[in-house]
């Protein structure tokens, strides 16, 4: 099988998500779900399995049986935007920036428009 730079760079995004600098061993998962206001505040849960798509798209599960999956948001700018879930949470990822809410989602897809119109 042969990984393509973008399916690489996934995976590196999916493996950091999930261990925090913060996580030390002997550490236990909360029973709590993740949601918007816990997902920095909480351990993360180590992934098991996942699988990357031909569009890029990934879904997996963690070690506690949580799924999660990272999907291409489209776009017509060109931008690469992508959305991750894990149970409530979810947040947007514009051209490696993390946005936890719709308006961070704007300023960052309007930043990403905007350094591109200037490059053109």
């Amino acid at each position: 099988m042969t990984y393509s730079l973008k399916g690489i760079a996934l995976i590196s995004l999916i493996g950091t998500l999930f261990i925090p600098q913060a996580f030390a061993l002997g550490d236990t998962i909360s029973a709590e779900r993740f949601n918007n206001g816990n997902w920095y505040i909480l351990p993360h849960p180590r992934v098991a399995t996942f699988s990357v798509n031909a569009d890029g798209s990934a879904t997996g599960f963690t070690e506690d049986g949580i799924s999660f999956a990272q999907f291409n948001v489209p776009n017509t700018y060109g931008i690469r935007v992508e959305r991750f879930e894990i149970q409530d949470h979810y947040h947007y990822i514009v051209d490696g920036e993390i946005a936890d809410s719709l308006t961070e989602f704007s300023v960052l897809l309007a930043n990403a428009y905007n350094a591109l119109a200037q490059t053109v």
